[in-house]
């Protein structure tokens, strides 16, 4: 393996073992030891200019979803994730992205804790706060490993049929909420009225849950199947080698 005069060489044997190719049209690259994929992260800047055209390296992140943060907190102020960083003894720049798992002004006025999606880059950290937990804003709170889920079109609500809104093939726009043919957004229909387009479709009970719900049972079977498709997903924690108690 190659690499430029000034940089640290790269572990002995250390070489690229496979390639996935991913739904979004990115390339997983594939090293044959953690500290292979260590190194290439500590010189990816020499590793592009190798490669040439516009290839751009796009960090993995271990994400993990945690409960009941205090609405105080900013996910995605760099200070804020530093200050988590500190709180909890995290190496610096651990905590690399996060983000609320509703939007916001999607809250009620009295809401003082949400859900968010912390993304860390290492798999060890993410694995202690699945373990034991995270201080935000002075609180503990609690999360599991964000699992990869079927993608639901926010247009024609359709699930796991692989697009999304900007290329979805439909000329009108399905509510989420009670099935009929105007955005979600604009829904006036009460919560007793709500129907799901999807269910509807498949000539299954309709009523009495949207396309959005997470209970909704053709959301659980696309759901079910995904993680089937996932060899981690049965694992709490994400996997490290040298850590047999995340296997």
């Amino acid at each position: 393996m190659c690499r430029k005069e000034g940089t640290a060489p790269p572990p002995a044997d250390a070489r690229f073992v496979g390639a996935t190719i991913q739904r979004s049209g990115s390339i997983l690259l594939h090293m044959n030891t953690a500290d292979a994929a260590k190194w290439i992260k500590a010189n990816v800047g020499n590793f592009l200019a190798e490669m040439g055209g516009t290839s751009v390296y796009k960090q993995r992140l271990y994400n993990v979803k945690v409960q009941y943060v205090p609405v105080s907190f900013d996910p995605e102020s760099q200070g804020a994730r530093r200050l988590v960083d500190d709180d909890n003894n995290f190496p610096r720049g651990a905590l690399a992205k996060g983000r609320w798992l509703k939007p916001p002004q999607q809250r009620h006025s009295q809401q003082r804790v949400a859900h968010a999606v912390l993304g860390f880059e290492e798999a060890t950290v993410a694995n202690r706060v699945i373990r034991d937990g995270v201080f935000i804003e002075g609180a503990r709170v609690f999360g599991n490993k964000l699992l990869t889920e079927p993608i639901r079109c926010m247009k024609c609500q359709a699930i796991g049929q692989n697009h999304i809104a900007s290329t979805c093939p439909a000329e009108e726009d399905v509510c989420a909420r009670c099935g009929e043919a105007h955005r979600t957004i604009r829904c006036k229909a009460p919560d007793n009225e709500r129907a799901c387009a999807n269910c509807k479709a498949a000539k299954r009970l309709h009523l009495g849950h949207g396309a959005a719900d997470r209970a909704c049972p053709i959301f659980e079977e696309k759901l079910q199947y995904a993680l089937e498709r996932n060899p981690e997903a049965k694992y709490p924690y994400f996997l490290v080698a040298d850590d047999p108690s995340t296997w």
